[in-house]
């Protein structure tokens, strides 16, 4: 892979988080990887959304798994958006980028997920991020050609977590990212990326500085440099 510009939740500096427009927009700034979020719903599909309540990034109110799928259709993500299905984020993006699924703390939402990109046969377009080593455990046990990515805010302990779920990639925040560190990823055989929160921007020098750190790649608001 070449550096990677990560649409962070699409390109939700312009459009609103996890929605098609935001991730039709990182396509347009030809972004070539762009991430999402996932959670399931109450009668078991998957929709990309981050938080498991609706209140921040929708018009509703309560926590995701206790609406049904045609219950979620009916409220505005923002500008009169829909929460998107992986599906319908995978119908988006296949064929014109590499998809970060991030696996949000959901019971059956390895499997789920899982099964839909067997069944688009994504398996090589897809990189599957958590916070949770657990469910990076279990993606590698049903398929180990699956790539995934360990996610820590800080990089204390990352690299150990990171080999204890068989990870391929390690995301940090920014923050707290030194060139000790990255050097340390590397000689342990992580592709290692850095990420901002949704309500920053970084900067042309603070992203230049990152990048001659050694980073393999930064996930970005703007989702462009």
């Amino acid at each position: 892979m070449n550096f990677m510009i990560i649409g962070h939740r699409g390109a939700c500096y312009y459009e609103p988080e996890n929605t098609s427009k935001s991730f039709k927009k990182a396509l347009r700034l030809k972004c070539k990887y762009i991430e999402c979020d996932v959670h399931l719903t109450k009668d078991n599909e998957v929709v990309v959304i981050h938080d498991n309540t609706l209140d921040r990034t929708t018009n509703g109110r309560g926590l995701v798994k206790d609406f049904t799928l045609k219950e979620l259709k009916k409220l505005d993500a923002g500008k009169k958006e829909k929460i998107p299905t992986l599906q319908e984020y995978i119908n988006l993006l296949k064929n014109k980028a590499y998809m970060f699924i991030e696996l949000k703390k959901c019971d059956n939402i390895v499997g789920k997920t899982l099964e839909i990109i067997k069944k688009n046969k994504i398996e090589d377009k897809v990189i599957l991020l958590s916070f949770y080593g657990d469910y990076l455990k279990k993606v590698k046990k049903i398929n180990s050609n699956i790539k995934t990515g360990f996610l820590s805010v800080r990089p204390f302990l990352a690299i150990k977590r990171a080999k204890n779920c068989k990870a391929d990639f390690i995301g940090v925040y920014y923050g707290f990212l030194s060139k000790e560190f990255i050097e340390k990823c590397h000689k342990n055989n992580f592709k290692i990326f850095a990420y901002e929160r949704v309500i920053e921007s970084l900067n042309k020098t603070q992203i230049k500085n990152l990048i001659n750190l050694g980073l393999d790649g930064i996930a970005l608001n703007k989702a462009s440099i």
